[in-house]
């Protein structure tokens, strides 16, 4: 299908990058190459991977790059695999994965996603904190956090709470509180021309001067919420300078922020623009970074990192929103006590395990950082936490989730399969015939790899793992993917 570009973009990219439009033109509508990573927080990456590969996946690790891989062969998509359902990959673009790695935030940090959905990001910096400190993530599109809370689930985080706020108001209502901030807002999505060239349908330079204002707005909101000495990453997936270096410019004139040089040595980037068309930027700039879509097989990226070398005085006179209970409980209050002890005797989970996390009690059991419990909530949270167990009329029943975020604790009632075979009827639900003694809930693991649960039905293993949309196909047969009955 032939795309039309329209003369004020060819003019554009022309002034940006000369001939190498072409480049860009010819990736219109085209797959590239995917890339991934393994969520650490639910196992090591060496026995993930043989998991994935067992699959039939095929794929390499990227050098130089914390925990991002590239794939080489799908024998059918990744997203429809075991892996990708159980949350042990997040399939992602290589120069989307880079901001978390820039802002590089640390366990106990207070960290604001301003425009946080679907969760990419917000995940990979989960796991940088290792499901410590907080997180607060925002989205303003109902749609858009339905899958953001969707992956927080998946992927078993438990330090993050999700809002549904203007990303202005942060400023006014969090003035000087968070210790890192990434705002990677809405944009025009020049970028992304490979997987969306739809947008050619409607970029205009007005569209592109209005979501300027936007993300102009977005970045003094973001610099006010940061704390003196706080970081703060700022990304698009755009390539015009009125929405990268000309926000940025904007923030150096108007904040005490300096700019610190991003630096990803093994990518091929371009250094920010100190002047286009023109219009002359602030020098630091040249320590922003320009990824195109060309160089690196990924999409088009601009990220630069400010650092907030001051306080800045308080104009606003808005009323600042009152701090909201949500009542978090420690793990031997009452009503969250008597479940969890029946947990702990349940599955031999130490009591001192549970004792390293705070509580929402809310029919079921959802667990959080205990670094929550300082935090001040000036709205009711959309989701906060981890359901990992449900009330019984005799106890409490961990979630599939719940399993995979003791799996390491559990001393008792734990099933090991060693078999594909077995592995495939457990999560396709299918009859098996494992015979197990006793009764009640069993946890599943594959090789060491928890899987999910089961039930003693007449003496045998019954699945309980959840149903997908599609049977999962687990053993790969001279190179084809086939159900390994």
């Amino acid at each position: 299908m032939a795309y039309k570009v329209s003369s004020e973009l060819e003019k554009l990219l022309g002034r940006l990058i000369g001939a190498e439009k072409e480049k860009i033109y010819s990736q219109i509508g085209e797959q590239l190459p995917h890339t991934f990573r393994f969520n650490t927080l639910k196992g090591g990456i060496e026995s993930l991977t043989e998991l994935l590969r067992e699959q039939g996946f095929l794929f390499e690790k990227m050098q130089g790059l914390q925990n991002i891989f590239r794939i080489q062969h799908q024998p059918y998509p990744i997203g429809r695999s075991l892996s990708h359902f159980l949350g042990h990959i997040y399939v992602q673009d290589l120069a989307s994965m880079i901001p978390p790695l820039v802002l590089n935030p640390q366990p106990n940090d207070w960290v604001l996603d301003m425009s946080a959905a679907p969760g990419s990001k917000t995940t990979q910096l989960a796991e940088l904190m290792q499901n410590q400190g907080v997180i607060l993530a925002n989205d303003v599109v109902m749609k858009r956090i339905r899958s953001l809370t969707r992956n927080l689930t998946r992927m078993g985080i438990i330090n993050t709470a999700v809002f549904r706020w203007k990303g202005e108001r942060f400023g006014n209502q969090y003035f000087e509180k968070f210790d890192k901030v990434l705002l990677d807002p809405a944009c025009t999505g020049l970028g992304i021309l490979h997987k969306s060239p739809e947008v050619l349908s409607w970029w205009t330079p007005k569209h592109c001067e209005r979501m300027a204002a936007l993300q102009k707005r977005l970045i003094e909101s973001a610099v006010k919420a940061l704390r003196p000495g706080g970081e703060l990453c700022y990304s698009t997936c755009t390539l015009t300078p009125q929405e990268n270096e000309e926000v940025i410019d904007f923030a150096l004139k108007k904040f005490p922020v300096e700019l610190e040089k991003v630096n990803i040595p093994v990518l091929k980037t371009r250094s920010g623009l100190t002047k286009f068309n023109g219009k002359p930027y602030n020098p630091e700039l040249n320590r922003a970074a320009r990824f195109y879509p060309f160089d690196n097989d990924s999409e088009g990226f601009f990220i630069a990192k400010l650092i907030k070398s001051d306080k800045i005085r308080r104009l606003s006179q808005k009323k600042k929103g009152e701090q909201h209970d949500i009542s978090l409980l420690t793990s031997r209050r009452s009503p969250v006590k008597k479940y969890l002890d029946y947990l702990s005797v349940q599955f031999d989970i130490p009591l001192s395990v549970f004792s390293e996390y705070v509580y929402l009690f809310r029919r079921n059991i959802v667990l959080s950082s205990k670094e929550m419990i300082n935090f001040p909530f000036l709205s009711r949270p959309i989701h906060a936490g981890l359901t990992v167990a449900r009330p019984t009329n005799r106890g409490a029943k961990l979630t599939t989730e719940g399993t995979h975020f003791f799996y390491n604790s559990c001393g008792k009632n734990t099933i090991e399969l060693h078999e594909v075979k077995s592995l495939d009827k457990f999560v396709n639900r299918d009859q098996m015939n494992i015979e197990v003694g006793g009764v009640g809930q069993k946890l599943v693991k594959y090789k060491g790899i928890m899987i999910g649960y089961g039930l003693v039905d007449s003496g045998l293993l019954k699945s309980q793992f959840p149903k997908a949309e599609w049977p999962f196909i687990i053993e790969i047969i001279n190179g084809d993917p086939t159900r390994s009955d």
